[in-house]
């Protein structure tokens, strides 16, 4: 089983839109939200698609390019494995 590509929307949502303007430090998070799709394009995402091994058990794998996000923020925050799929399961 291969992992599916992201999708994440591109554009803002009305409530995003409200957040990114009210934040003063942590600028790194609005960067990402708002360049994710195109860090994480297409054809980046089949390349790390691709170290994935092929297996016909067991749960789906979580797309790449949202793991290697989750792991971007956890490194930025100093936050724990937990605390981050926490916050990742909010997006």
């Amino acid at each position: 089983m291969q992992p599916s590509l992201w999708q994440p929307s591109v554009e803002l949502s009305t409530q995003e839109e409200w957040i990114v303007k009210r934040i003063r430090k942590a600028r790194l998070f609005v960067f990402l939200r708002k360049f994710r799709h195109e860090l994480f394009n297409e054809a980046f995402q089949h390349e790390l698609a691709h170290l994935y091994r092929d297996a016909k058990r067991g749960h789906p794998p979580v797309a790449p390019a949202m793991l290697a996000l989750a792991l971007i923020l956890e490194a930025y925050t100093g936050v724990s494995d937990d605390e981050v799929i926490e916050a990742t399961v909010m997006d």
